[in-house]
Order: structure tokens, then sequence, then C-alpha cells
């Protein structure tokens, strides 16, 4: 939901060309790969990398420590000039409260005081090399949690957020890493954990797993676009009669707690198989909308992709390369990883040194990216593509493929996201905001499950 202060900071963002008050920021989950994750995430440009900082791999005894795994992640890390998002989680058999699911003690709620006092070993080793921390995974999924919002609050925010800052005032926490579907209550666990503990948290961080409109794609009655979980949730309306509306998006749940803190998308991507020339091309477009995307909304400040190599035989496409050790790099890039190269080095606003009108982005929403296909780029040094002036009928927020972020229903024939009514598709039962197919059958912590978890201990 983007109201004055957001459009506001557009219009500069738009007056300025490229630049932003600070860089935005850009990186790959990597799970505990030492080696073929680190290399992708530096050779393509990006600078943080997101790893399992498992528990139960840590602490597999009650007050015994093998640091083996994450030490040699961490500084591999540093080593290429990375920064690291530790995601602190999945708990040993030794401080479940107990395992109701009956499905392994790693989803389980943990005994009182014992993640508070992980936290701290955690924190006391690699404060001087980690500065951020997410405070477990997708918490509201029950494959990684078995609880409710209340018992992740008890037993993981706060004593976890108040063991690291007495540990190292200066880390920052990052919570609550939701997964953003539908059925997982997303927005009732953000607001909770707001509601609860705002203070304790320095950035929310949360999970995107959907389609962008400006890609077509078959509109469903429950099908969630990027931007609907982003930032306005979707209503459908029969006349006046509202007949479906979708959970708050994770924007909306932040305003109304009036958070004024980051948001960190920390798991967004697309799959592509290498070698499949259609798959790799809507994997790389995938991407280049969400840095679009990221570029104009000023709270949004780091994304971090899922994720940054495949590692055959595991039937996972997710990565940016496939991890071959008979290459010269060890890998096999996709076509994302020279998209990321080229973004990465030319647009300002991700730390390059060129311009709008050479980044290999759609900065105006025009459709046409950069010299000579842009006609408002003079050359390739040109600092914009032009400033975006709102269609009629929409209440001018950010653009993005014919999507305007706004909230408001304007009756426009153009879908505006906002609050929705017939005109707004040109009749009947209209959505507040188009939306593709819904990708439930490939997204990795909705069709995996606990088998995810084995995933994400995944090393290389």
């Amino acid at each position: 939901m983007l109201r004055t202060s957001v459009i506001a900071g557009l219009a500069t963002f738009l007056i300025a060309g490229a630049s932003l008050a600070a860089p935005k920021q850009l990186g790959m989950n990597v799970h505990q790969s030492s080696t073929v994750g680190l290399d992708a995430t530096r050779d393509s440009g990006t600078k943080w990398v997101r790893i399992d900082l498992n528990w139960v791999d840590v602490e597999k005894t009650q007050g015994q420590y093998d640091w083996t795994i994450i030490d040699a992640v961490v500084d591999g890390a540093k080593q290429r000039g990375l920064e690291v998002l530790a995601v602190i989680a999945y708990g040993p058999a030794w401080a479940s409260q107990a395992d109701v699911k009956g499905d392994g003690p790693n989803n389980d709620i943990p005994k009182a005081g014992t993640y508070a006092s992980f936290v701290t070993a955690v924190v006391n080793r690699y404060k001087t090399k980690v500065t951020h921390y997410e405070l477990w995974n997708e918490p509201n999924l029950g494959g990684f949690f078995e609880g409710t919002p209340q018992d992740y609050i008890d037993r993981i925010l706060t004593p976890g957020a108040d063991a690291l800052h007495a540990a190292c005032p200066a880390c920052q926490v990052v919570a609550p890493g939701l997964a953003s579907l539908a059925s997982s209550k997303y927005d009732v666990w953000l607001d909770a954990c707001l509601k609860a503990d705002a203070a304790k948290i320095d950035i929310v961080s949360g999970h995107i797993y959907a389609g962008f409109p400006q890609d077509g794609g078959t509109v469903g009655v429950t099908s969630d676009s990027f931007y609907n979980r982003l930032e306005s949730h979707r209503i459908l309306k029969f006349g006046s009669t509202v007949v479906f509306e979708g959970p708050l998006s994770f924007k909306e749940v932040m305003d109304q707690n009036q958070w004024k803190k980051p948001f960190w998308l920390t798991e967004t991507g697309q799959e592509a198989p290498l070698g499949d020339a259609t798959k790799e091309q809507a994997q790389l477009t995938y991407y280049r909308h969400t840095l679009e995307s990221m570029l104009v909304r000023p709270w949004w400040e780091t994304t971090i992709f899922y994720e940054g190599f495949d590692e055959p035989p595991a039937p996972y496409t997710w990565g940016i390369v496939v991890h071959d050790e008979t290459q010269p790099k060890k890998y096999k890039p996709k076509a994302v990883m020279g998209f990321l190269q080229g973004v990465t080095a030319k647009q300002p606003a991700f730390g390059g040194t060129g311009t709008d009108c050479a980044d290999l982005l759609d900065n105006d929403d025009d459709g046409k990216i950069d010299f000579p296909a842009d006609p408002d780029c003079k050359s390739a040094s040109g600092t914009t593509e032009g400033a975006y002036t709102p269609p009629p009928g929409s209440d001018g927020g950010p653009p993005i493929g014919g999507y305007d972020g706004g909230t408001a229903d304007d009756a426009g024939t153009t879908d505006d996201a906002g609050t929705g009514n017939a005109a707004d598709s040109g009749g009947g039962c209209a959505a507040s905001s188009v939306s593709p197919t819904p990708w439930s059958a490939s997204i990795p912590f909705a069709a995996l499950g606990v088998a995810a978890l084995v995933r994400r201990r995944r090393r290389r």
C-alpha cells in the first residue's frame, strides 16, 4: 500500500535517475555451500549470501558445538567479499518440547530458554563476521515449525532477539521470514509479530513466489500475483458485492503497524532447467521484473534470490548455475547469470557504474529497454529512460508492467490493483490486480514440505 511518502520518494528517484540514498542490495541463498554457491554469488555481482545455520547440525548434544561446516561457509563468504545473512533454525531432538506432528524434532517448538542459549553461542562466535541473523525460516509452515504465532513469538522471536542484541547490540534481527502462501496466514503471523516485538525487529523479512501480471497467464479466482503478496492484496467484486478477499500483503500489514524500518525479500525466484531456453528466459524475465519493481519501492531494501546453484542429481532447478566439477569454474551458468552480471555492473542502485540507458532493465515501464530501443535514451550513457506518467484513472503509484501499485478503486478501464469494481477489467467480475496461474506446483516450501529442510543442508 503506497501512500504520499512513497510516491514522493519515487518522484525523487525519477528526477535523480537511478541513484538512491543507499544502494539496493542483492544476494543468493546458498544453504551450506562453501564453494560453488559462494563462487556463483560473487561472480553474479551480488553481495549477500543467505546461509542455513542449522541448530540441529551444530548442537546435536546440548552444550557441545561443532562449528566446522558453518565456519567454512562464513569464512569462505568473507574471503570472497560477501556479506552473510545467517538463518538460525531447526532444533535438535534434545531441545524439543514435543514432536506433535510425529515428523521429527527439527520443526518442533523448542523448550523454553534453549533457542536463546543457542543464539547467544552463535552470535558470540560470528559477530565480527556476521551482523545479520534471521530468526527461523518460514515458521508459518508446519513443515518448518509446528507452533502457533504466539509459540513463535514466545519461544523464538522474543528470546532470540533479546539474546542477539545482548550479545551484539549492533547486530540486526531479521524476522519473521514468512512464506506468503494464502493458506499460510502470513498476514496474521506478521501482524502478531509486529504487535508483539516491532521494537526488537530491525528488518522485516518475507518470501514471495508468484507471477508478475505483465507476463500474462491465466487469471484465476485464487491466483495472487507478486504484487498482491508484496503491497496490495486482491479483492474480487461482483457489482458492489465482495465475493473474495485475499490476505493482506506484507506492505499493508507493515503500514497498519506503522512500520518504518526496511523490508527484505529473503527468498524469491523461478525454476529453469539448464538448456531449456524457454524456461531460462522466463527465469531471467522473473529476475528482471523483481529488480525493476524493487528500484521504485524505497522501503524494499534487499532481495536474496532463491537460489545460487543446482546440485545434480537433485531435481531442483532454482539456481543461477549448475554445479559441475568438469568446468573451469566448477559450474555451468544459466542465462540469468549473465543478466545479473550486466545489471550489477551498470545499474548504480545495485552498485554499478553505468546508467539507466544501459542497465538491462525497463526503468520507465514502457516496454522498451535501454539505448537504442528506448527513444528516451539518446545514448547508452543517458541517465534516464524517461519519467513515468501514470495512465488515466490510476492513482499515481510506482509503475511496473501496467500495474501502478495503487490501492484506490478509481473505476478506470485499466486494472490498478485498487479495491476493484467491474469497470477495472472492462466489466464482469473484476479482480484488484491481474494475476497469472499460481505456482503452487513448483514452490519449494509448499510442494516439498519437510523435504525442503533436507535440501537446506545441501553443501558444496
